[in-house]
């Protein structure tokens, strides 16, 4: 039978779901536990706590409820501070290698298939071409320590001129980064997709399905962004879908679903691969965390379905 479960695994984020859980592991576990019992979501996308008592109780809550894990890596990678893997000072450089490496072990211990990664902050034009070779270089190391484990290692595109200002932006340049290191032998590097940071990046998801597919897409997240100054949720900020003032609801959702089954990232027929794909966003204004993730879940699969209608694929 060909429906949404046949050609999507999805599933979503309990960290950003329930945000203070980057700051308090024990509130970190009580979101892994409360979201296991979600129905419909296959997958989490998240982080694991390096206590090793929280860490493997959350697997274990993962794999009783039969969730399985996409590995995202946390923000300190994206701050120039102690983990920068591009900093000045040699020695933050081996930090945020060592850290990185621990987020890799944490991932295969979970059994994830991939583990999600994003470009070391901006410095300006002039000092790009010098930061994007020492991140290379220690982007082509994680990416053999990921070659042992049998694991994928994605990099995630994100706004450079505003905002976050990572260095590896444009899904352009991102896919073009990940093509040469294919070639220096990273062959388990590729991309993936958030939805609502195109906005932020100034792109439109026909482009970055067509840049980024050649270097290997594996992995799609979906949200809302918004750009009124005057809002909570202004930025990058993973505001949910639909919210007051997003550019995303229904109508645009259907619309991303008809470019990504036309751009054949989501298989028009069961058997293929499934296309993973995922939610990272925070709850609705004034609503419980769960029924809004279950809310969420309606309208994106809504949303998938009606596109699905219009293409006559079920």
């Amino acid at each position: 039978m060909t429906n949404f479960e046949s050609l999507v695994c999805f599933g979503f984020s309990p960290s950003m779901l329930f945000p203070k859980s980057f700051e308090d592991p024990l509130t970190h576990f009580s979101a892994i536990k409360l979201c296991c019992r979600c129905p419909g979501y296959e997958t989490f996308e998240t982080f694991l706590p390096e206590n090793d008592l929280l860490r493997k109780a959350c697997i274990r809550e993962m794999k009783t409820y039969g969730k399985q894990l996409r590995y995202n890596t946390t923000g300190d990678f994206q701050v120039d501070g102690p983990y920068n893997p591009c900093s000045d000072n040699p020695e933050y450089r081996k930090q945020a290698l060592d850290l990185v490496k621990m987020h890799i072990e944490f991932a295969a211990e979970a059994e994830s298939p991939f583990i999600v990664v994003t470009g070391c902050p901006d410095k300006g034009e002039e000092r790009r071409p010098e930061l994007k070779k020492l991140y290379m270089e220690y982007f082509l190391q994680i990416a053999e320590y990921c070659r042992q484990y049998n694991m994928d290692i994605l990099i995630e595109p994100i706004e450079r001129h505003r905002f976050k200002k990572l260095l590896l932006g444009p899904t352009e340049e991102c896919a073009s980064f990940i093509l040469d290191a294919q070639k220096a032998g990273a062959h388990n590097a590729h991309l993936m997709m958030d939805t609502a940071h195109l906005p932020l990046m100034g792109e439109t998801i026909d482009h970055a399905l067509k840049v980024s597919l050649p270097a290997g897409l594996l992995h799609v997240h979906m949200g809302d962004a918004v750009l009124n100054e005057s809002s909570t949720f202004y930025g990058h900020t993973h505001p949910p879908v639909g919210v007051q003032g997003g550019l995303f609801d229904l109508d645009e959702l259907t619309r991303q679903f008809i470019e990504m089954f036309n751009h054949g990232y989501i298989p028009k027929k069961p058997g293929r691969k499934r296309a993973s794909i995922s939610l990272e966003v925070k709850p609705y204004p004034g609503c419980s965390e769960i029924t809004s993730i279950q809310l969420m879940y309606e309208k994106v699969k809504s949303a998938c379905d009606s596109a699905a209608e219009q293409l006559g694929i079920y």
